[in-house]
């Protein structure tokens, strides 16, 4: 195992390991069902009173041994590792709790924002670095391979499933509420982290005098540019297209050489989540 495949195992575990720290010293201890099998695991814990920690490990496995049957060995050994270390982390803050404070903190916004803002950096680095939680991800997978589920939606299914099971099983409608905003946050916050570092944007400009823009983008900013033929949908007239991907920085100056070689110029920029290839970095192993 080379170098970067190790660190990819300890960004993972670090990962985990902050995504578990707010669970257990915030979530579980004033009974936030907060979807996915961390809020089944409050749900049975409030409920039988057994070890959040074990029902979570537990419903991983038998999630695990489902992904074998339908997913296959590759998906089972990818997904064991965070399904194991997930409950074993949130086992070993929850000692730390007990030990250090063993205090509720009962200020319920306070926790849903910071918690999943925290959980979902922390799932955001397992997900950068190729690595999985387990738990719902893979009935999420099942969904996708035989049903054609997009992830969102059986991740929102499964997630309000839970937390409108926790409200009933509480009694408490602002569970919903607050489950429904955690979900938006920590989703925020996995995007912020999965696609942090990509800041580019992809341009693309119509414009009558394209041949200059095109040198002077390769000239002064020093980016590639590709051309393509458009068709004026209104006009029916032949145009030439310009796609250029860029800094956030270099767009701006960009912007400047399109309004001084053609200021009636059609353009359009959107942000690019991810870009490789010539002129960008390179992934190696």
């Amino acid at each position: 195992m080379n170098k970067r495949k190790v660190l990819e195992w300890v960004y993972i575990t670090i990962g985990v390991a902050i995504a578990a720290f707010p669970f257990s010293f915030f979530l579980n201890p004033i009974n936030l069902v907060i979807g996915g099998v961390a809020g089944i695991g409050t749900i049975l814990t409030a409920t039988f009173h057994i070890d959040t920690a074990f029902i979570i490990l537990v419903i991983n496995i038998i999630l695990l041994l489902i992904g074998l049957v339908f997913l296959g060995k590759d998906f089972f050994l990818k997904t064991t590792y965070g399904s194991i270390i997930f409950p074993a982390f949130i086992k070993l803050f929850e000692i730390l709790y007990n030990a250090l404070i063993n205090e509720p903190v009962q200020d319920r916004p306070v926790i849903v924002f910071f918690s999943a803002i925290m959980m979902g950096i922390g799932i955001g680095i397992v997900i950068k670095y190729g690595g999985t939680t387990g738990g719902v991800e893979i009935p999420q997978n099942i969904f996708l391979k035989y049903f054609h589920i997009p992830y969102s939606v059986s991740l929102y299914f499964i997630d309000g499933i839970v937390i409108l099971i926790g409200t009933i099983v509480f009694k408490d409608i602002t569970l919903l509420i607050y489950g429904i905003i955690f979900i938006y946050l920590s989703g925020f916050a996995i995007d912020q982290v999965v696609f942090s570092g990509f800041n580019k944007r992809a341009v693309y400009i119509i414009s009558n005098n394209s041949s200059e823009i095109k040198k002077r983008i390769i000239n002064e900013i020093g980016r590639g540019v590709t051309s393509l033929k458009a068709v004026g949908g209104f006009s029916n007239v032949d145009r030439e297209k310009l796609v250029c991907v860029l800094s956030s920085f270099q767009f701006y100056r960009l912007k400047k050489i399109i309004q001084e070689c053609d200021p009636n110029a059609f353009y359009y920029a959107v942000r690019a989540s991810e870009v490789g290839g010539e002129g960008f970095t390179y992934e190696r192993d």
